[in-house]
């Protein structure tokens, strides 16, 4: 019964711990990608430019709206004005005597001067200007927020695919591993028989060494690579990032004739930053016409209704017939005659400005034919590298296992064994370094052909 009760308990803990292990979520690299998105702040600083820019563009459209104005004024007078008048005079009292002065109240004590303005622009030269460049900044802040994600998404791939083939080169260090350790073994135990020398014990054992120091470097540069996806992620949860992806060696290869077909077929227009630049010389013509604008005439029409109090006390304010109503409505027109020349000037310096844009957009598209055209050389070059790499390591992996077979046919003795196990493991760390070379061209390629547009959202 006891033991029934034991291996219950066991089985519930495993249970518990099988529960726990799947709870932590996996990531692939779409996932990878929404969760930067999601909780990178740079990247939601750089969203609410993009909000900031439209909320510009609303401003703008306001200016043709009409303006409704309030204003009130009150004014309290300090002293109060009176007039002196001599008793006999046509403004002194019969019953003041003839000669005596007497000081009579004149004039308003407190006054209160409510108005009520409003003002409509009829005709305003720059306002289309200002609206196309409210437009255009909107445009630009939402490319350069593009930009920003092309940039995450491209060091999010390379981190990605980075750790799941290190985790591939980590398993292939781990089987040599084992099969080094039974060499290891048998080589000791021959020695110790007396029919062997210490020299290939001492050999056998350095291979194993550098096996184990190589599966070191590669789980550290998995671990760095990991560190890099969590940062540009921003993932800060206590629970371990757990990868998935179906990435194998052979997709890697097999994509090469393709992406260097699309690369060939690749033109600047698909990147964004040939859109930014786009957009920048549209919002220097924009400018220019706006300075341009500054020297035309402007429309508005004003129109007031206003009162005013005839009342000597506060309380007198509020007799509907005491007020004195005014109001007038007029249109404005400005015609500038003389700017001093600043008008001319701020054109001149725009047109500077926008011939620079268009000098930067012909640098760009010089500069996308040489990234093109590198890197292709860079895929050619490293799938060149990688095919010699695979075949050696298929002629490493064939020594090795015509060597196991000699040894155990007494052909072959323990030397053979070491510099062939030597031989493979110098030919694995040189497939996979260069299979990763070539990956990471091959993630290049697809940022220089303006493929990770779509999931940046353009």
């Amino acid at each position: 019964m006891c033991k029934k009760a034991k291996f219950s308990l066991c089985v519930l803990l495993c249970f518990v711990f099988m529960l726990n292990i799947n709870a932590q979520k996996k990531f692939t690299i779409t996932d990878c990608i929404n969760y930067a998105f999601e909780h990178n702040p740079l990247l939601n600083a750089a969203a609410k430019d993009t909000s900031i820019a439209g909320l510009g563009t609303q401003r703008v459209k306001g200016l043709y709206l009409p303006r409704a104005n309030f204003i009130s004024a009150f004014q309290y007078y300090i002293s109060t004005r009176k007039m002196l008048v001599e008793g006999g005079s046509a403004l002194a009292p019969p019953s003041l005597p003839d000669g005596k002065p007497m000081a009579i109240d004149v004039g308003y004590n407190h006054t209160w001067y409510p108005t009520v303005s409003v003002n409509q622009l009829i005709f305003d030269p720059s306002y289309r200007n200002n609206y196309n460049i409210a437009l255009q900044n909107e445009q630009l802040q939402t490319q350069q927020l593009v930009s920003f994600k092309i940039d995450l998404i491209t060091g999010i791939f390379k981190a990605f695919n980075t750790c799941k083939l290190l985790e591939l080169q980590a398993i292939f260090l781990e089987k040599n591993i084992t099969r080094i350790d039974t060499l290891i073994e048998l080589t000791r135990i021959k020695f110790e028989k007396g029919a062997g020398v210490k020299i290939e014990v001492n050999r056998v054992e350095v291979t194993g060494n550098r096996m184990r120091s190589e599966l070191a470097n590669v789980r550290s540069g998995y671990s760095e690579a990991l560190l890099a996806l969590q940062f540009q992620m921003n993932y800060l949860e206590p629970d371990s990032l757990i990868l998935s992806s179906d990435l194998t060696i052979e997709q890697i290869v097999r994509s090469t004739d393709s992406l260097q077909q699309q690369l060939t077929n690749s033109n600047s227009t698909m990147r964004i930053e040939n859109r930014l630049l786009q957009t920048q010389i549209a919002l220097a013509d924009e400018s220019i016409k706006l300075e341009q604008s500054r020297s035309k005439p402007i429309i508005g029409a004003d129109g007031s209704l206003g009162f005013t109090p005839a009342a000597d006390e506060i309380n007198k304010m509020f007799q509907g017939e005491r007020w004195k109503p005014y109001s007038y409505i007029g249109v404005n027109v400005g015609i500038p005659i003389f700017n001093g020349m600043d008008v001319k000037r701020a054109v001149k310096q725009k047109e500077l400005q926008a011939q620079q844009s268009r000098n930067y957009l012909d640098q760009f598209n010089i500069q996308f034919e040489t990234e093109k055209a590198t890197t292709y050389v860079q895929i050619q070059n490293a799938r060149e590298r990688f095919k010699y790499a695979d075949e050696n390591l298929q002629l490493a992996n064939n020594n090795i296992e015509l060597l196991h077979e000699a040894f155990i046919n007494g052909v072959a003795d323990n030397q053979d064994l070491i510099l062939g196990e030597n031989d493979l493991y110098d030919n694995q760390a040189r497939y996979f370094n260069e299979l990763l070379q070539l990956m990471l061209n091959e993630i290049e390629g697809l940022r220089v052909m303006g493929s990770f547009n779509t999931l940046a959202g353009l």
